[in-house]
């Protein structure tokens, strides 16, 4: 456990190299958060478990069957490195080494020995919801997360993408920046969440999407977007009844 202030960042691992040290379960869970970031994942391990084994069939990860030995090209060309095997030597070494080459490395259970430590996360869409403890005490942070997992449902991922094609729509429409920023708070007040959350179908989603955009580019005024709050109003479950 570590008591140091952690600077939080998102990062940006589209295609880039990362490293991981160890084919068991800590390794399995790394694993899949990088493939959700889309990174370049490597695992060396003499043996890895059966999902580390069906991404590595899918060609979704690297797979080096083997033990660690320092010099290994793909540690060294590595963007971050996971330190993710049982024996605490092992991780030790693969610790001084990356570091040695400038490296960014989280080892497994032990915050106070890593460069930087991975939350616990709640992805919706293009919201992520990172948790973190600072190491005091994951199954806080796990269960910290089930909590956002519960009051931020599924339907924020088609809410955000809403509200980025709504965003781009006054950009273009609206040159001074204060009214799009008031509009965007307007858009903020419509009660969009409820009925998002209601809607189960895709055509269902794709007519309310379209309907959207149709009346923010006729009205991008703050009356407008006030106007189609009151319309979304009337699309609620509860006003068709």
């Amino acid at each position: 456990m570590t008591d140091r202030p952690y600077y939080p960042v998102m990062l940006n691992m589209a295609g880039a190299p990362c490293c991981l040290i160890g084919g068991g379960r800590v390794a399995e869970r790394k694993a899949l958060a990088l493939l959700e970031a889309e990174a370049h994942v490597t695992v060396v391990s003499p043996v890895f478990t059966p999902q580390l084994e069906a991404w590595a069939a899918a060609g979704s990860i690297t797979a080096l069957r083997r033990r660690y030995e320092p010099g290994l090209p793909a540690l060294a060309a590595a963007r971050l490195v996971f330190a993710s095997t049982d024996d605490a030597s092992v991780n030790a070494a693969v610790r001084a080494e990356a570091e040695a080459l400038g490296k960014l490395v989280n080892v497994a259970d032990d915050a106070a020995a890593s460069g930087f430590i991975v939350p616990a996360t709640v992805r919706r869409g293009r919201l992520t919801l990172a948790v973190s403890t600072a190491g005091a005490s994951p199954a806080a942070a796990a269960m910290v997360r089930r909590r956002l997992e519960g009051t931020f449902g599924p339907e924020y991922g088609p809410y955000l993408e809403l509200l980025h094609e709504l965003r781009l729509v006054v950009q273009q429409a609206v040159p001074d920046t204060a009214v799009r920023q008031e509009l965007f708070r307007a858009m903020l007040e419509w009660q969009l969440l409820p009925l998002l959350k209601s809607e189960a179908s895709s055509e269902a989603l794709e007519t309310l999407r379209g309907d959207l955009l149709h009346r923010v580019q006729q009205a991008p005024t703050l009356e407008g977007i006030r106007s189609i709050g009151a319309w979304i109003g009337l699309q609620q479950p509860e006003a068709g009844r």
